[in-house]
């Protein structure tokens, strides 16, 4: 068996070790005659609400008033077909989340010579030995949308460009939020664990200038070092020798209802499960813009070019009131190939109630 260098030689034959059961005896029988006391609420001491107006008052501000400017509709692309049809969308930026980040380079060329601001997604897992990743992405010289801690705080050491913080960096609360802003965000998208309504309540919160709403997406649900790619399109065992499968390869893992997950690799060769159903916000738009946010977020897995065309004009339509919210929800059901859910933004009607354990 490998050793380091440090470790030590294993024993052969170990002594087996012997204990008296005497003082072991002796506790057990203290514990039995020991008087049970009752919990009483006073033994924990009182929470003092001021400990958390303190903290509000240091990571911020009050929030800005609403801003009078339109919705900003951001899309998020995987693939250069989806980029041709953002493009010409004219959204106010388009996120490049692509598996290979040495097609990013002309990617970004093409969005900025359309006019339109480019950024580019990390990784969702950032490891000690992938700083090269860093580097890469600083050098493109384009708004980054940062998905791990990681990440975040390896770009404090560096002369940095635009951030925008995605759902898993767990923008859950006021305090969380202004945390992550106060490292050099200029928005973020909230955590997946929020409704509809906490969205907008958090939004109220921190200014909705801030804030991200991810209003249309596959809802990525498991996130995994093992290669679907590799596993089952390669008799290989690593990127070196599987011939990197998932570059020509679409995968999907089907459920026993019949509902078709998508797979997505990354440059680390981890893969992402989205969800089946495009998760969509229609039934939570007019809260999610009275709250102030003015920034929405369109994120596609494996949409058509057709697709990505037929969602980014039904959401702008919706944006400019050319359409009601209901219409909205009747385009994107026709337009997903297996139908839509409001998803983790679904509010419950008693959503605010804790129930008590008995």
């Amino acid at each position: 068996e490998p050793r380091t260098q440090n470790s030590e030689p294993r024993t052969q034959n170990p002594e087996p070790r012997t204990e008296s059961p005497e003082p072991r005896t002796q506790n057990v029988g203290s514990m039995q005659n020991r008087e049970l006391k009752t919990w009483e609420p006073g033994n924990l001491g009182t929470w003092e609400p001021g400990n958390i107006d303190e903290w509000r008052s240091v990571l911020n501000p009050q929030p800005s008033a609403l801003s009078p400017h339109p919705s900003a509709l951001h899309l998020l692309v995987r693939t250069a077909e989806q980029l041709e049809a953002a493009i010409e969308l004219r959204p106010a930026s388009i996120t490049l989340d692509y598996l290979e980040l040495y097609g990013l380079t002309p990617a970004v060329e093409q969005v900025y010579a359309a006019g339109i601001e480019a950024r580019v997604a990390s990784p969702r897992v950032l490891k000690p030995d992938e700083q090269r990743v860093v580097r890469f992405l600083l050098k493109l010289g384009c708004p980054i949308l940062v998905r791990s801690s990681g990440l975040l705080y390896a770009l404090q050491q560096e002369d940095r460009p635009v951030l925008i913080g995605d759902f898993s960096l767990n923008a859950s609360n006021s305090l969380s939020a202004r945390s992550l802003l106060a490292l050099g965000l200029e928005r973020l998208a909230p955590t997946h664990d929020l409704n509809a309504a906490q969205i907008a309540d958090l939004a109220r919160a921190i200014g909705g200038e801030r804030i991200e709403a991810i209003v249309y997406q596959h809802l990525p649900v498991f996130h995994t070092e093992h290669c679907v790619f590799c596993r089952f399109l390669s008799t290989g065992t690593s990127y070196k020798d599987c011939g990197h499968p998932c570059e020509q390869h679409r995968v999907a893992l089907r459920d026993e209802h019949g509902r078709a997950h998508p797979v997505i690799a990354d440059v680390g060769c981890r893969n992402t499960v989205f969800g089946a159903e495009a998760q969509e916000a229609s039934r939570h738009l007019d809260e999610l813009v009275g709250a102030g946010i003015r920034h929405v977020r369109l994120e596609f897995v494996h949409e058509t070019a057709d697709e990505v065309r037929i969602v980014g004009t039904a959401f702008r339509a919706a944006l400019h009131k050319e359409i009601s919210l209901s219409e909205l929800g009747t385009r994107l059901r026709a337009s997903a190939p297996q139908g839509t859910t409001e998803g983790s933004l679904f509010v419950p009607g008693n959503y605010l109630t804790i129930p008590l354990m008995q």
